[in-house]
């Protein structure tokens, strides 16, 4: 439905015909219109550098508590002074909501998301802090299997990548060594800073993303699209919508699009491939094969196998191939023994968009207005295809993914703008709301410091700045001002920027 906030007359000259929420008479008194001025939910986008966190604050009709929810709180590690900035962060939050957080929505185990809950980041003010519930998606639930199979892989392949990166950094070879570099920096998203000596503990960002399991007196859930819509707490205008992750193993395992847009699934046995890789990885390194290892995912029986030993004899034929060909100056391109460990950058693109997938994606309805707010975490190809697909009972109707998306006012951008994490046809195009506001939480400097060119990507920036109308809000950038409105009337650029406060550390966007 067209908010008041914005006319769509001013945006494109048309009047569009309000679309009537799933289970509500057309004729229904919306509240919310008794008070233009209220805001229904303050959205607070902190902007401290490349890393997820934002506080929603929804009022309460019959006071003035607001009812509080995080989603994400972390910062990439190759951000500088990440403690000081964390610690700022995690301040505000407590005072704006007055030190209780009623729900925190862990979205995924990515250190860019999570990393505030971190010992060595801001954990001491979220421990002074009284927090209701937490949310995870039902690949964490300890009692799914599909959900154990999925971590067990994760973790194998993390170890994996780790081994990878101790045998690169460790190797003579120059191109070795800066791959090591350039895989070091996945490695990131688990909470190892690159340049960190080989062997330093991974498993700091589980740590930063279990911390509320284990905190007395929250409650953990683990929500699936499965489940029914649920009522925001006792606000009785806001239902929720699980969207993702899927439940579906082959959905969870898509990842990019191709250039035909169709998508993969990759690496089907992919516990065994990571323990294999984990090993091979192991014997490149500086100690060579550990005294058990047992050769099992090498491809020859080993007593077919010949191993090379200093001042070993050839034939005067092999001899002079070696020393001919294989070790002459210039010839080095023909060598391969190096060729297999290409595998590690399958591995930690693997890695990374399959964590991905598993994002808990939310989007917030006010039942009044049917207008939605979307946060997809970092959700990518197969997470959102499977929205397509999605159908609640509500009411007398029935509510789907589509029809979420058409709804959406307030995008939160996936993937900080990044080219995989916005689907083009069934996703940022389904959301045909003349309403529709969204944010980038993105640094462009420390995404060019961590090599992540072209973040956030220019033909979704473009799309995005024209679905709404310029009012789009980007995290290192002023937000827009009268130029990047034109599209609008002097009256609704007026109305739009009454929304919208800033500050140094945050904007914050009311819903009215």
């Amino acid at each position: 439905m067209n908010s008041p906030t914005v006319p769509p007359l001013a945006a494109r000259g048309k009047a569009t015909r309000p679309r009537t929420p799933a289970g509500q008479s057309a004729t229904a008194v919306l509240p919310h219109k008794k008070n233009a001025a209220a805001a229904r939910v303050r959205i607070r986008l902190y902007r401290h550098g490349l890393g997820d966190c934002m506080l929603l604050r929804f009022a309460r009709t019959d006071s003035d508590d607001t009812f509080n929810v995080l989603i994400d709180c972390g910062l990439i590690t190759v951000a500088e002074q990440p403690r000081e900035k964390m610690q700022a962060v995690a301040n505000d939050i407590h005072q704006a909501c007055q030190g209780r957080l009623d729900v925190v929505v862990m979205t995924h185990e990515h250190w860019d998301h999570v990393s505030g809950f971190h010992p060595t980041q801001a954990r001491d003010i979220f421990d002074s802090m009284e927090i209701g519930e937490v949310w995870y998606g039902w690949s964490e639930d300890p009692r799914n299997e599909l959900g154990q199979r999925l971590r067990a892989e994760r973790a194998a392949k993390l170890n994996a990548l780790a081994t990878a990166v101790a045998a690169f950094d460790a190797s003579p070879s120059p191109s070795m060594k800066q791959r090591g570099t350039e895989l070091g920096r996945m490695l990131g998203f688990f909470g190892l800073k690159p340049g960190e000596p080989a062997g330093t503990k991974i498993g700091k960002t589980r740590d930063a993303f279990e911390y509320l399991q284990g905190k007395q007196d929250v409650k953990t859930r683990y929500l699936s699209p499965k489940q029914a819509p649920r009522p925001l707490g006792d606000l009785g205008n806001v239902r929720v919508y699980v969207l993702g992750p899927p439940p579906d193993e082959g959905m969870i395992k898509r990842s990019a699009p191709t250039r035909r847009g169709r998508e993969v699934y990759e690496l089907a046995s992919e516990l065994q491939l990571a323990s294999n890789l984990d090993a091979a990885f192991l014997r490149l390194g500086p100690d060579g094969a550990p005294d058990d290892d047992s050769f099992v995912d090498c491809p020859f029986d080993p007593g077919l196998r010949r191993e090379a030993r200093p001042g070993q004899r050839y034939s005067q034929a092999l001899s002079d191939i070696i020393h001919g060909v294989w070790q002459q100056t210039g010839q080095e391109w023909r060598r391969i023994e190096e060729d297999w460990t290409q595998a590690a950058e399958t591995l930690a693109l693997n890695l990374d968009s399959h964590t991905n997938n598993t994002c808990l994606v939310l989007a917030f309805e006010f039942i009044d207005s049917g207008e939605v707010m979307l946060f997809p975490a970092d959700a990518q190809v197969g997470n959102w295809l499977s929205w397509q697909d999605l159908r609640w009972k509500v009411g007398s109707g029935v509510v789907t993914g589509p029809d979420l998306l058409a709804r959406t006012v307030f995008y939160k951008v996936g993937h900080h703008g990044s080219h995989n994490a916005t689907l083009r046809d069934k996703g940022l195009e389904q959301m045909t709301s003349e309403d529709l506001v969204a944010f980038i939480p993105v640094s462009k400097r420390e995404a060019e410091k961590n090599r992540w060119m072209g973040m956030p990507f220019n033909p979704l920036l473009e799309r995005l700045r024209e679905k709404t109308f310029g009012r789009l809000l980007i995290a290192d950038e002023p937000r827009p001002g009268d130029g990047d409105l034109g599209d609008l009337s002097a009256a609704a650029r007026k109305q739009f920027k009454a929304t919208v406060e800033e500050s140094e550390l945050w904007f914050e966007y009311s819903l009215r």
